[in-house]
């Protein structure tokens, strides 16, 4: 694909939006009422013969009457008029398209027929198709929301390629919590003409977009696909699920997209030698891409953990164990700093158990020493956060006169935002990844408007639930610092 037809498809500067519709229950109006809403920074035109105007926009018979030249067209019309759609795209000399219709090769014979009749025309003519069967795209740097489901990410520098138009819808609604935000997401479907890797080269060279998530049920070329991803790789992370791996899922995939699944442990074995972090659910894709957004890759794979209680400090070594990590035995001069800090009923060992001995400044100190030691590449935090949310909820309507409404207020809770808020700075310091977990964080809508969540929220820095995730997080750094040592 040329940079034309990249620049055509994801920075256009006119849309034709053919098939558009009155009705606000069908694709037709409401990815239309998306882009406007969206803010589009170019012109757009809508197209139907039966209809003069919607959405305030001046509706046009067909692509070949609109006055001026188009970039890229959105096709939302029946299966058999798409082939004449893109043809007349052809003429209009329109270098792009994203098909949104589905009905085309998951459904086999007639629809096999038609989508491979529509990029033979388009192909012949130059032009590249995003789909069919597919969500849209988005574009945050042109406010381009050509996307079905009404939903708007912030701006950020994640991508998503997924054929799966809910993954992506899925993806965007976790950034959304978060505060993380994305340069494109790519939902391309059947993939009948520009398939991932064709996605990847783009995004290899965007300076918009720093990591990379990809949701793939099949492989069009995977020796295209692991020479490409290979090489990009090198340059940004590539965080992939890889779906239908059993035979139900291999069948579902086939159905969905046309995808044929291949071989699972030959994918396994790929991702490992192209430098794919290869993961199992839309969670730790998400999870482990926003983490490598801002988090520094460890040297090596030794942790140090924080608990703010026992047994989450048991499940996180359980969870580093097997993912991988080395627990370590701190050194005596960390034991010895540590008990400068902590109780000295501590337990003087890793993980290091707060239990009691939160007290100010505590947290933010023993993460300090533990970053500090020679014995230790990066630190898991366990619990941090609580006392923000213990706080807010403790709240009752009848103890309001009483305590002030501010639960930001608390000495303890002050603490934590302070502490929060030195994290990317330590970071930088030491060169060392910290990564949080907390079940406060499943209960942090309390906290998104003030407090130490709101904090990790403007800072683009997830706070995981649980224990295990932060170990896999943690564990997914070190292979890819591994491989790009390698």
């Amino acid at each position: 694909m040329d940079t034309n037809s990249f620049s055509s498809l994801f920075s256009p500067r006119s849309i034709a939006f053919v098939g558009v519709s009155k009705d606000v229950r069908k694709w037709g109006f409401i990815i239309l009422n998306n882009i406007i809403r969206g803010q589009f920074q170019g012109s757009i035109y809508p197209v139907n013969p039966k209809e003069k105007e919607v959405l305030g926009l001046k509706v046009y018979p067909s692509v070949s009457e609109i006055p001026k030249p188009v970039d890229l067209a959105v096709i939302v019309v029946p299966p058999p008029a798409v082939s004449g759609v893109v043809a007349e795209c052809v003429a209009k000399g329109i270098k792009s398209g994203i098909v949104i219709t589905a009905g085309f090769a998951e459904l086999g014979g007639e629809g096999r027929r038609l989508q491979e009749e529509m990029v033979k025309i388009a192909r012949g003519g130059g032009m590249r198709l995003v789909g069919p069967n597919c969500l849209g795209v988005l574009s945050m740097d042109v406010n381009m929301h050509v996307i079905m489901p009404s939903i708007h990410p912030m701006r950020g520098s994640l991508a998503i390629i997924s054929q799966s138009g809910n993954v992506v819808s899925s993806s965007i609604a976790r950034g959304n919590r978060w505060g993380i935000g994305f340069s494109r997401c790519i939902s391309s479907g059947n993939e009948a003409d520009l398939h991932c890797e064709d996605f990847l080269e783009f995004l290899e060279e965007d300076h918009e977009t720093k990591v990379i998530m990809a949701y793939v049920e099949g492989f069009r070329d995977g020796r295209r696909f692991f020479n490409i991803a290979k090489r990009v790789a090198k340059r940004k992370p590539i965080v992939m699920i890889k779906a239908g791996t059993t035979e139900a899922g291999a069948q579902a995939a086939k159905s969905h997209t046309a995808a044929l699944s291949g071989s699972d442990s030959a994918c396994d074995a790929m991702c490992k030698q192209a430098g794919i972090i290869r993961v199992q659910n839309i969670d730790d894709m998400f999870n482990i891409g926003a983490a490598l957004l801002h988090q520094p890759l460890p040297r090596g794979r030794r942790v140090g953990i924080i608990t703010a209680g026992g047994g989450w400090g048991v499940l996180a070594s359980d969870a580093c164990a097997k993912a991988g990590l080395d627990v370590v035995r701190l050194s005596d001069e960390t034991i010895r700093e540590l008990n400068e800090i902590l109780p000295a009923w501590w337990n003087r060992g890793n993980p290091v158990d707060l239990v009691t001995g939160f007290q100010r400044g505590g947290l933010r100190n023993c993460i300090n020493t533990l970053l500090r030691s020679r014995q230790v590449d990066g630190v898991i935090v366990l619990g941090a956060g609580f006392r923000a949310v213990t706080e807010r909820l403790s709240r009752h309507p009848e103890a309001e006169s009483h305590v002030s409404s501010d639960f930001t207020s608390n000495p303890m809770v002050i603490d934590d935002i302070a502490t929060f808020r030195e994290i990317p700075t330590l970071m930088s310091r030491y060169g060392k990844p910290i990564v949080l977990a907390s079940d406060s964080a499943a209960m942090a809508e309390v906290g998104w408007e003030s407090g130490p969540f709101k904090v990790l929220r403007d800072m683009e820095i997830m706070c995981y639930p649980l224990p295990d995730q932060a170990a896999e997080v943690l564990a997914s750094l070190a292979r890819y610092s591994e491989y790009l040592g390698r």
